[in-house]
């Protein structure tokens, strides 16, 4: 599959290397050069992490999830954006928005007991979201949710199946973070960057990198999955869709719920 090249995102024209200035390749490659170490420093954080629960005796009764941030942010001026689209590459679009690029991760599931491994250095490219990570923990705690609570309608799914190289119970996934909509259901998702822009209709099994609009072509499949998602967030206190930004947010609720420790 050919890997796009997004130009919109800087106004038609991504710029080449050589045409940086010297202080701005200086720049970056210094900017890059310390995100390189970042992740070498949490490498080895995690390597110690690792064996001090060797040395506990633990190692074969624990198991590891690990998953990065979603979508690299575009914020920081001009190289900013360029160091963000490269760690989104090939997905499109930045942290905040819900196209591919700013709410996909990479997730890693390992026993310590490697018996229990059996998809040991496979990809599992079933879709799966972070709702699913506490029924997973209560799956491989045998743990159960309480059914008189705030939230007894547990939205996520245990990841365990896929662990096995079992199919994960199919569901529709539902998104919304500061005005940007999407949801996905099947292999068809219907996403828009923010309240004031239209919905584009994706089908993520032929363009997983959402270059593709049909939602011309497909109207009824538009309006199928846009009553959809206008349930979904009538229900789960989505609405109203906002344009304030996330500072102006904050500060706005802050002020609108100064108790913010939950105790009363």
């Amino acid at each position: 599959m050919e890997l796009p090249i997004f130009n919109k995102e800087f106004g038609g024209k991504r710029p080449r290397w050589e045409e940086l200035t010297p202080e701005q390749q200086k720049q970056w490659t210094k900017d890059m050069a310390t995100y390189a170490a970042m992740i070498e420093i949490m490498d080895e954080g995690i390597g110690k992490l690792v064996e001090a629960i060797k040395r506990k005796g633990m190692y074969e009764n624990t198991v590891f999830l690990f998953l990065s941030d979603n979508g690299a942010t575009d914020e920081g001026g001009y190289l900013g954006q360029l160091m963000s689209d490269l760690s989104n590459t090939p997905y499109r679009s930045y942290k905040k928005w819900v196209f591919q690029g700013g709410t996909s991760t990479p997730f890693i599931l390992t026993y310590g007991d490697k018996r229990k491994n059996r998809m040991e250095g496979q990809v599992c490219r079933q879709p799966a979201h972070i709702i699913d990570i506490l029924p997973t923990c209560m799956a491989l705690g045998q743990a159960v949710y309480p059914e008189r609570f705030g939230h007894a309608d547990l939205p996520g799914r245990s990841l365990l199946p896929a662990a096995e190289g079992k199919p994960v119970e199919e569901r529709t996934l539902y998104f919304e973070h500061q005005s940007s909509c999407g949801i996905i259901d099947g292999h068809w998702k219907l996403v828009k960057a923010n309240r004031n822009m239209q919905w584009e209709l994706i089908d993520l099994d032929k363009d997983p990198f959402e270059t593709n609009d049909l939602a011309g072509q497909y109207p009824e499949k538009v309006e199928e999955l846009e009553a959809k998602w206008i349930e979904w967030a009538n229900t789960h206190k989505v609405f109203p869709l906002e344009n304030r930004t996330w500072t102006e947010r904050i500060n706005f609720y802050k002020q609108k719920n100064p108790d913010q420790r939950g105790e009363n």
